[in-house]
Protein backbone atom coordinates (compact mmCIF):
# COMPACT_ATOMS: atom_id res chain seq x y z
CA UNK A 1 0.00 0.00 0.00
CA UNK A 2 2.87 2.46 0.92
CA UNK A 3 4.58 1.66 -2.03
CA UNK A 4 1.11 2.05 -4.75
CA UNK A 5 0.58 5.69 -2.92
CA UNK A 6 4.28 7.60 -3.76
CA UNK A 7 4.47 5.65 -7.01
CA UNK A 8 1.73 8.02 -8.50
CA UNK A 9 3.23 10.89 -6.91
CA UNK A 10 5.15 12.79 -9.71
CA UNK A 11 9.13 13.75 -8.81
CA UNK A 12 8.27 17.62 -8.58
CA UNK A 13 5.43 17.19 -6.59
CA UNK A 14 7.60 14.99 -3.97
CA UNK A 15 10.36 17.60 -4.13
CA UNK A 16 7.61 20.02 -3.30
CA UNK A 17 6.28 17.76 -0.53
CA UNK A 18 9.91 17.42 1.23
CA UNK A 19 10.61 21.01 0.96
CA UNK A 20 7.52 22.48 2.14
CA UNK A 21 5.65 19.99 4.50
CA UNK A 22 7.91 17.18 5.52
CA UNK A 23 10.50 17.98 8.19
CA UNK A 24 13.13 15.41 7.06
CA UNK A 25 15.59 15.96 4.46
CA UNK A 26 15.21 15.92 1.37
CA UNK A 27 17.97 12.32 1.24
CA UNK A 28 15.63 10.75 3.79
CA UNK A 29 12.47 10.74 2.13
CA UNK A 30 14.68 9.52 -1.44
CA UNK A 31 16.23 6.72 0.33
CA UNK A 32 13.23 5.59 1.81
CA UNK A 33 11.87 5.28 -1.47
CA UNK A 34 15.22 3.80 -2.50
CA UNK A 35 15.58 6.12 -5.05
CA UNK A 36 19.49 7.87 -5.09
CA UNK A 37 20.15 11.49 -5.30
CA UNK A 38 23.85 11.64 -7.22
CA UNK A 39 24.61 15.54 -7.98
CA UNK A 40 27.96 17.68 -8.49
CA UNK A 41 28.83 20.24 -5.86
CA UNK A 42 27.40 23.59 -7.46
CA UNK A 43 29.90 25.36 -4.88
CA UNK A 44 32.57 23.98 -6.45
CA UNK A 45 33.89 26.06 -9.56
CA UNK A 46 34.71 22.96 -12.23
CA UNK A 47 33.03 23.74 -15.78
CA UNK A 48 33.77 20.93 -18.61
CA UNK A 49 34.09 22.27 -22.02
CA UNK A 50 33.82 19.80 -24.95
CA UNK A 51 36.76 19.67 -26.47
CA UNK A 52 37.49 21.15 -29.99
CA UNK A 53 37.06 18.83 -33.26
CA UNK A 54 40.92 18.82 -34.86
CA UNK A 55 40.97 17.67 -38.34
CA UNK A 56 43.37 14.88 -38.87
CA UNK A 57 44.79 16.87 -41.80
CA UNK A 58 45.56 19.92 -39.72
CA UNK A 59 49.60 20.06 -39.12
CA UNK A 60 49.09 20.32 -35.27
CA UNK A 61 47.59 16.71 -35.47
CA UNK A 62 49.80 15.65 -38.44
CA UNK A 63 52.78 16.67 -37.10
CA UNK A 64 53.99 18.79 -39.75
CA UNK A 65 55.82 21.91 -38.18
CA UNK A 66 57.36 23.39 -41.10
CA UNK A 67 55.45 24.68 -44.18
CA UNK A 68 56.85 24.23 -47.72
CA UNK A 69 60.50 25.58 -48.06
CA UNK A 70 60.77 29.00 -50.42
CA UNK A 71 61.85 28.45 -53.51
CA UNK A 72 64.55 30.35 -55.93
CA UNK A 73 61.94 30.84 -59.16
CA UNK A 74 65.23 32.12 -60.82
CA UNK A 75 66.53 28.71 -60.83
CA UNK A 76 66.07 26.50 -64.18
CA UNK A 77 63.58 24.01 -64.15
CA UNK A 78 65.00 20.63 -62.60
CA UNK A 79 64.89 18.46 -66.90
CA UNK A 80 68.08 20.92 -67.25
CA UNK A 81 69.48 20.61 -64.35
CA UNK A 82 69.87 16.73 -64.33
CA UNK A 83 73.26 16.25 -65.81
CA UNK A 84 74.85 19.66 -64.99
CA UNK A 85 74.65 22.31 -62.10
CA UNK A 86 71.91 25.10 -62.27
CA UNK A 87 75.49 27.29 -62.31
CA UNK A 88 76.74 25.44 -65.49
CA UNK A 89 73.40 26.05 -67.08
CA UNK A 90 72.92 29.62 -66.16
CA UNK A 91 76.28 30.52 -67.77
CA UNK A 92 75.76 28.67 -70.88
CA UNK A 93 76.43 31.53 -73.23
CA UNK A 94 74.43 30.04 -76.24
CA UNK A 95 71.37 30.75 -74.87
CA UNK A 96 69.46 34.07 -74.78
CA UNK A 97 68.62 35.46 -71.22
CA UNK A 98 65.14 35.33 -72.57
CA UNK A 99 65.47 31.66 -72.87
CA UNK A 100 66.93 31.21 -69.83
CA UNK A 101 63.85 32.88 -67.89
CA UNK A 102 61.22 31.42 -69.63
CA UNK A 103 62.54 27.74 -68.96
CA UNK A 104 63.40 29.08 -64.84
CA UNK A 105 60.95 28.16 -62.48
CA UNK A 106 59.54 31.25 -62.57
CA UNK A 107 57.05 30.03 -65.77
CA UNK A 108 56.97 26.52 -65.02
CA UNK A 109 53.73 24.65 -63.64
CA UNK A 110 53.01 24.09 -60.04
CA UNK A 111 54.20 20.31 -59.84
CA UNK A 112 57.75 21.30 -61.35
CA UNK A 113 57.86 23.66 -58.61
CA UNK A 114 56.93 20.78 -56.38
CA UNK A 115 59.66 18.69 -57.67
CA UNK A 116 62.41 20.68 -57.41
CA UNK A 117 61.41 20.92 -53.67
CA UNK A 118 61.42 17.24 -53.24
CA UNK A 119 65.01 17.24 -54.82
CA UNK A 120 66.43 19.65 -52.87
CA UNK A 121 64.63 17.91 -49.40
CA UNK A 122 65.96 14.63 -50.98
CA UNK A 123 69.93 15.69 -51.18
CA UNK A 124 69.68 16.39 -47.30
CA UNK A 125 68.24 12.92 -46.53
CA UNK A 126 69.46 10.61 -49.22
CA UNK A 127 72.31 7.75 -48.27
CA UNK A 128 74.04 8.52 -51.86
CA UNK A 129 72.86 10.44 -54.96
CA UNK A 130 70.69 7.66 -56.50
CA UNK A 131 68.95 6.65 -53.65
CA UNK A 132 65.19 7.11 -53.79
CA UNK A 133 63.66 3.85 -52.37
CA UNK A 134 64.83 3.85 -48.93
CA UNK A 135 62.80 4.87 -45.92
CA UNK A 136 64.17 8.38 -45.20
CA UNK A 137 63.46 9.14 -48.76
CA UNK A 138 60.37 7.63 -49.16
CA UNK A 139 59.21 9.91 -46.30
CA UNK A 140 60.78 12.84 -47.31
CA UNK A 141 58.83 12.84 -50.30
CA UNK A 142 55.49 11.73 -48.61
CA UNK A 143 56.18 14.95 -46.40
CA UNK A 144 56.48 17.07 -49.27
CA UNK A 145 53.65 15.78 -50.88
CA UNK A 146 51.51 16.09 -48.05
CA UNK A 147 52.27 19.62 -47.10
CA UNK A 148 51.28 20.78 -50.66
CA UNK A 149 48.11 18.79 -50.12
CA UNK A 150 47.59 20.69 -46.79
CA UNK A 151 48.12 24.01 -48.64
CA UNK A 152 45.97 22.76 -51.26
CA UNK A 153 42.93 21.99 -48.90
CA UNK A 154 43.06 24.61 -47.25
CA UNK A 155 42.15 26.75 -50.04
CA UNK A 156 39.65 23.90 -51.19
CA UNK A 157 38.07 22.67 -48.91
CA UNK A 158 35.34 21.17 -50.95
CA UNK A 159 38.06 18.88 -52.64
CA UNK A 160 37.20 15.52 -51.33
CA UNK A 161 39.61 13.20 -53.02
CA UNK A 162 42.53 15.88 -51.88
CA UNK A 163 41.26 15.17 -48.63
CA UNK A 164 41.13 11.50 -48.69
CA UNK A 165 44.28 11.64 -50.31
CA UNK A 166 45.94 13.27 -47.85
CA UNK A 167 44.77 11.83 -45.18
CA UNK A 168 46.12 8.34 -46.54
CA UNK A 169 49.20 9.82 -47.19
CA UNK A 170 49.82 10.88 -43.46
CA UNK A 171 48.79 7.42 -42.52
CA UNK A 172 51.46 5.59 -44.94
CA UNK A 173 53.90 8.28 -43.47
CA UNK A 174 52.96 7.00 -39.62
CA UNK A 175 53.35 3.76 -40.71
CA UNK A 176 57.30 4.20 -42.36
CA UNK A 177 57.73 6.35 -39.27
CA UNK A 178 56.46 3.58 -36.78
CA UNK A 179 58.96 0.92 -38.91
CA UNK A 180 62.03 3.53 -39.24
CA UNK A 181 61.73 4.14 -34.91
CA UNK A 182 61.92 0.21 -34.63
CA UNK A 183 64.74 -0.39 -37.15
CA UNK A 184 67.36 2.68 -36.18
CA UNK A 185 66.07 4.50 -33.44
CA UNK A 186 68.96 6.96 -34.31
CA UNK A 187 68.25 7.28 -37.56
CA UNK A 188 64.34 8.28 -36.93
CA UNK A 189 65.33 11.04 -34.74
CA UNK A 190 67.31 12.73 -37.34
CA UNK A 191 64.94 12.13 -40.43
CA UNK A 192 62.75 14.20 -37.59
CA UNK A 193 64.94 17.12 -36.82
CA UNK A 194 65.92 17.45 -41.01
CA UNK A 195 62.02 17.40 -41.98
CA UNK A 196 61.04 19.63 -39.18
CA UNK A 197 58.04 16.24 -37.84
CA UNK A 198 56.64 15.59 -34.86
CA UNK A 199 55.47 12.04 -34.03
CA UNK A 200 52.26 10.85 -33.19
CA UNK A 201 51.94 7.35 -32.41
CA UNK A 202 48.24 5.98 -32.24
CA UNK A 203 47.42 5.29 -28.70
CA UNK A 204 47.15 1.47 -27.76
CA UNK A 205 43.66 2.07 -26.19
CA UNK A 206 40.74 4.46 -27.81
CA UNK A 207 39.31 6.19 -24.48
CA UNK A 208 36.11 8.22 -25.55
CA UNK A 209 35.67 11.40 -24.62
CA UNK A 210 32.97 11.63 -21.85
CA UNK A 211 31.13 14.07 -19.63
CA UNK A 212 31.68 12.20 -16.71
CA UNK A 213 35.27 11.14 -17.28
CA UNK A 214 36.39 14.89 -18.16
CA UNK A 215 34.87 15.94 -15.43
CA UNK A 216 36.83 13.15 -12.81
CA UNK A 217 39.81 14.29 -14.40
CA UNK A 218 39.27 18.24 -13.94
CA UNK A 219 38.29 17.24 -10.01
CA UNK A 220 41.53 15.84 -9.62
CA UNK A 221 43.53 18.77 -10.85
CA UNK A 222 41.23 21.51 -9.03
CA UNK A 223 41.66 18.93 -5.71
CA UNK A 224 45.66 18.83 -6.67
CA UNK A 225 45.61 22.60 -7.04
CA UNK A 226 43.77 23.12 -3.60
CA UNK A 227 46.25 21.01 -1.58
CA UNK A 228 49.19 22.76 -3.28
CA UNK A 229 47.90 26.40 -2.70
CA UNK A 230 47.39 25.02 1.20
CA UNK A 231 50.47 23.33 1.48
CA UNK A 232 51.96 26.76 0.24
CA UNK A 233 50.25 28.63 2.40
CA UNK A 234 51.43 26.46 5.41
CA UNK A 235 54.51 26.82 4.30
CA UNK A 236 54.78 30.34 4.11
CA UNK A 237 53.09 30.23 7.71
CA UNK A 238 56.11 28.21 9.08
CA UNK A 239 58.80 30.34 7.54
CA UNK A 240 57.23 33.17 9.15
CA UNK A 241 57.43 31.30 12.51
CA UNK A 242 60.65 30.37 11.95
CA UNK A 243 61.91 34.01 12.22
CA UNK A 244 59.87 33.83 15.30
CA UNK A 245 61.32 31.24 16.86
CA UNK A 246 64.90 31.96 15.85
CA UNK A 247 64.35 35.21 17.68
CA UNK A 248 63.39 33.31 20.92
CA UNK A 249 66.01 31.07 21.08
CA UNK A 250 68.65 33.95 20.60
CA UNK A 251 66.73 35.36 23.40
CA UNK A 252 66.93 31.65 25.86
CA UNK A 253 70.35 31.53 24.66
CA UNK A 254 71.58 34.58 25.91
CA UNK A 255 69.65 34.41 29.28
CA UNK A 256 71.49 31.06 30.20
CA UNK A 257 74.47 32.48 29.53
CA UNK A 258 74.05 35.30 31.62
CA UNK A 259 72.11 32.74 34.23
CA UNK A 260 76.23 30.80 33.61
CA UNK A 261 77.94 33.63 34.38
CA UNK A 262 76.15 34.68 37.29
CA UNK A 263 76.47 31.18 39.17
CA UNK A 264 80.04 31.09 37.82
CA UNK A 265 79.41 27.67 35.58
CA UNK A 266 81.81 29.50 33.34
CA UNK A 267 85.20 29.89 33.15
Amino acid sequence: MFNRIFTTVKPFMVDTFVHQQSPLKGSSIFNILGIQLRSYNPKVNIEWVPPPKVSCLDPSKSGDRGTLPKLDLSRPQTRFTRKRTPAEFADREDLSPEIKKINSLEYAPLKNQIQAIKQDVLRTVQRHTFDCASLESTIACLTIRIRNQQRHTSAWKRDKISLVTCKENIERRNALLKHLRAYDYKRFEWLLEKLDLVYHPHPTTMEPVTRKGSIMKLTTIYCDRMRNKRLDDYRKELEKEKLKFAEEKAQLEKWIEEEEQQLGLRN
